[in-house]
């Protein structure tokens, strides 16, 4: 259930119920004749402090979603913000390298490379190999360059040679700190097959893809060195069987063509928990403002087009106009200038160009959006993105609280298990509930309180005769209060009443805001408007409290 908007206030009375039938210990410390000037002398009696607590701005105005932001300006002014983050994506969230992609070759001796190591005990042979990366990217994407954030190169061999020797593997345009890959690894031939894997992490090293190969394509050279042995001449039929393979690639930069291609954004929607009272009355905010915010951290310009954006709720579906700033329905965003840096497109829309007032202030409680997008919409271009740069469009609906609440009423439902106070119940003959409310807050409250038993059926009410619990502060020409208002409420409780209170399992609260002047004009809240609650039990006993003590 919403509760807007002062959730807090209802969670207020739930609390003070349910302490209550725990607090008559506390009547050392607490006197029921200083919550209001006028005492009432009952012999004997006990006074039970149910609540004494002060509720700032913020906690008023609180609302189940914790997820909204709220936002002050310079002088304290308060704008609740709902954000939902429309579409962001990275850019190996744009290419992908496989995720295992390998090279075989086989190596032997020709009749050439024979002959030599029969004649001189050592010989060698290379091979000219290469990998092309299957980039997963749409649109037949180029890199120039990639350097590897995390990911495994292994190169596993069998050699059937029956003498020893080395295989080195060369990449000239795979590097780290500026070093081309050259490694040699052993053949250590003792008897039987030889085998080895060796695992490289790739972190940090960086391929040149551009080096005239093909696209996406690093050459590799793998040179086969045998020194003589004591086993059998080699014949072409031996082999060094190589397993070249690269697992798990995820980039932390890279620069080239990224391609023209269309991203994937799944429709979405920005809930307004702040939607009009579906038990009556009514809200208005006088600025409310709807804002994309895009951030383009790629370097690579994206065209957006709005499919689709509406509002919906209990009045059906309303187009939200966007055509002031947006009049084809598309915009383009400008790539990132530079490495680190990002280039950022703003749309305000506000009730002077757009219908968002209507939006906000009718029945409406989402707001529904479709948006296409691609890359590089102009044909190819230099594009580059590291691991962190990302594109994101970000959906606010902002609503400075400036307005007013015309018997906006919220219900709730809270549990009050008295079980543990029957017998205490049972002593009770009268009773006098006394609220005492000092208001630096722009709003009259209404209070109706219901007693209702476990199958939910009313058993009896309290403040049903449409007194103000809660007297608006003072407030000036602004909106903004500038001083506080005090308002005590006595509600008498007879035994009918007090046995229907321990006889209750829920409390059932109806609350019913209006602004300053019965909302005939727009307030402001503050950071530092504040309510302070102070209610107080006093019960007439039919024995004394020595007789009853151990409550």
């Amino acid at each position: 259930m919403r509760k807007f908007p002062i959730g807090g206030f209802t969670a207020l009375f739930a609390i003070g119920a349910a302490i209550f039938a725990l607090s008559g210990c506390y009547k050392d410390n607490f006197d029921f004749n200083k919550v209001k000037q006028d005492p009432i002398t009952w012999e004997p009696d006990i006074a039970f402090p149910i609540v004494y607590s002060t509720m700032d701005a913020e906690e008023i105005i609180s609302i189940s979603d914790s997820t909204n932001i709220y936002q002050y300006d310079g002088n304290n002014f308060i704008t609740l913000i709902y954000r939902r983050r429309v579409f962001s994506q990275t850019v190996n969230d744009f290419f992908q390298f496989p995720f295992n992609q390998q090279v075989n070759e086989n190596m032997s001796f020709g009749a050439v490379e024979i002959a030599q190591f029969t004649a001189n005990g050592s010989a060698s042979t290379t091979t000219n190999s290469g990998i092309t990366f299957g980039i997963s990217g749409p649109g037949g994407s180029q890199l120039d360059h990639v350097t590897f954030h995390s990911g495994t190169m292994t190169i596993a061999f069998t050699s059937d040679f029956q003498h020893s020797g080395t295989l080195q593997v060369s990449m000239p345009e795979m590097k780290l700190n500026g070093v081309p890959f050259l490694q040699s690894y052993p053949i250590n031939y003792q008897g039987g097959s030889v085998n080895y894997t060796i695992d490289i992490p790739l972190a940090g090293y960086t391929m040149n893809l551009n080096n005239g190969n093909g696209p996406n394509t690093i050459p590799i050279d793998y040179t086969l060195t045998l020194n003589q042995g004591n086993g059998a001449v080699p014949t072409p039929v031996n082999q060094v069987q190589i397993t070249h393979s690269f697992q798990e690639m995820v980039m932390q930069y890279a620069d080239g063509d990224f391609g023209n291609f269309s991203l994937v954004i799944n429709p979405g929607e920005v809930e307004l928990d702040v939607e009009q009272g579906s038990h009556g009355g009514h809200l208005y905010f006088e600025d409310p403002r709807f804002k994309l915010h895009v951030k383009n951290s790629i370097g690579a310009e994206i065209q957006v087009g709005i499919d689709q954006l509406y509002a919906s709720g209990n009045a059906g579906q309303l187009n939200i106009d966007v055509s002031s700033l947006i009049p084809s329905g598309q915009f383009t965003i400008a790539g990132a200038p530079s490495v680190g840096d990002s280039s950022i497109t703003d749309f305000y829309f506000t009730k002077d160009n757009s219908n968002i007032s209507q939006v906000v202030n009718g029945d409406y409680d989402k707001v529904n959006h479709a948006l296409s997008a691609q890359v590089n919409p102009n044909g190819p271009a230099t594009n580059f993105a590291t691991l962190n740069s990302a594109i994101e469009v970000v959906a606010d609906v902002e609503l400075p609280f400036w307005g007013y609440s015309d018997h906006f009423t919220i219900i709730d439902t809270v549990e009050v298990p008295f079980d543990d106070a029957s017998d205490f119940a049972d002593n009770i003959e009268h009773g006098l509930l006394r609220i005492n409310t000092v208001s630096h807050f722009p709003v009259d409250g209404l209070l109706k309180l219901y007693f209702a038993d476990s199958n939910h059926v009313v058993l009896d009410s309290v403040l049903t005769d449409g007194s103000f619990i809660i007297r608006s502060g003072q407030v000036n020409a602004d909106g903004k209060t500038i001083a506080s208002t005090q308002t005590n409420n006595d509600v008498e409780l007879d035994t009918t009443r007090i046995n229907s209170l321990f006889d209750s399992r829920y409390l059932l609260i109806y609350a019913d805001l209006t602004s300053t002047d019965d909302a005939g004009r727009n307030i402001k809240l503050y950071t530092e408007d504040n309510i302070e609650v102070r209610i107080g039990l006093r019960v007439k006993l039919k024995a004394k409290p020595s007789d009853i003590n151990k409550f």
